[in-house]
């Protein structure tokens, strides 16, 4: 299991908390877990794991949400394979600038920069 703070939630908060910050503080909700997918994998979780934090994932939204960090709104949003638009979450950050001020040398960020979105100036 993906371990952390109180109900095994931290690190995996944290990782909602990356994914955000790598989507500029909005995020429709398939977008977000493909982030925290991609994470997961540079984090070196197999699949069993992966699997294990996904189904907690909505939990943890709902905490994020509950402590104010975390906002959501159910949208319209575009789909190409559709006619009509589609009914969806889109989540935001409620302090993007102070998370993202937080997690901008975070090893997992920085390494998502460089290998995934090919940021080539980034040390890591």
């Amino acid at each position: 299991m993906v371990k952390g703070d109180e109900g095994g939630f931290g690190e995996l908060e944290v990782d909602v908390l990356r994914a955000m910050v790598l989507l500029h503080g909005y995020a429709w909700k398939p977008d977000l877990h493909d982030a925290l997918s991609t994470i997961w994998r540079l984090k070196g979780l197999d699949f069993h794991q992966m699997v294990e934090a996904s189904e907690l994932i909505p939990k943890v939204l709902e905490k994020l949400c509950q402590k104010r960090i975390l906002k959501f709104e159910r949208r319209l949003r575009g789909d190409l394979s559709r006619s009509e638009p589609l009914e969806d979450t889109l989540y935001f950050l409620e302090n993007e600038r102070k998370i993202s001020e937080i997690l901008s040398s975070d090893p997992i960020v920085l390494r998502y920069r460089k290998e995934i979105m090919g940021y080539d100036n980034l040390r890591l």
